[in-house]
């Protein structure tokens, strides 16, 4: 959906914003979503998950570490998260191209209070929301179901299934609302 000059709201946990910047989401934009499917790994030692089993199996050793259970942890929730991300994508540029991906767009709210709820979700996973925005935007949208965003391992052909009834916007118990174009600040609130 086109938007012109409406005001939005976004937990910001980037660099810090004044009124009167402009921040630019386009197909050459990537966000911490990107970043996170492309450019994370989780190694102990300069040993990741697999090469870990491969020599505990070798070595006919099961027992494992915290740390050694920490690492095989986050590589099986990240694999999760990575299927799903590349499912979302490869659907959205099969079919519906148009939309903002979910990998190069700035995640906005239509109320301020959904984007503290945010900034809370946001501390519970580690993260400090440092702002809430009120942003102008004028570009494109899309209003997804924010609730069928879990990690699951599961086939790569159901991870496309939901990508497509993502896309489609059937349900939408939860909104996640994407956005590229240009947004400019007109509201900070500092988050201390």
């Amino acid at each position: 959906m086109k938007v012109e000059k409406e005001i939005f709201y976004h937990a910001n946990s980037n660099i810090k914003y004044n009124v009167g910047d402009t921040i630019i989401f386009d197909e050459n934009t990537t966000n911490k979503m990107y970043d996170l499917v492309y450019n994370t790994s989780f190694m102990l030692n300069n040993i990741d998950a697999n090469e870990l089993m491969i020599n505990k199996k070798r070595n006919k050793d099961m027992n494992f570490s915290i740390e050694e259970l920490q690492l095989l942890a986050n590589t099986v929730n990240h694999s999760a998260f990575v299927l799903r991300e590349l499912a979302l994508e490869e659907i959205r540029l099969k079919y519906c191209p148009d939309l903002p991906s979910r990998l190069r767009c700035l995640y906005v709210c239509e109320k301020e209070s959904d984007a503290i709820n945010w900034s809370e979700v946001l501390k519970r996973n580690g993260k400090q929301a440092k702002q809430i925005l009120t942003l102008e935007l004028t570009g494109t949208i899309f209003k997804g179901d924010g609730s069928m965003m879990y990690r699951v391992n599961k086939p790569y052909i159901e991870h496309l299934k939901t990508a497509k009834e993502y896309w489609s916007n059937s349900t939408n118990k939860q909104d996640e609302i994407l956005f590229m174009g240009t947004a400019k600040v007109i509201g900070v609130k500092n988050i201390d």
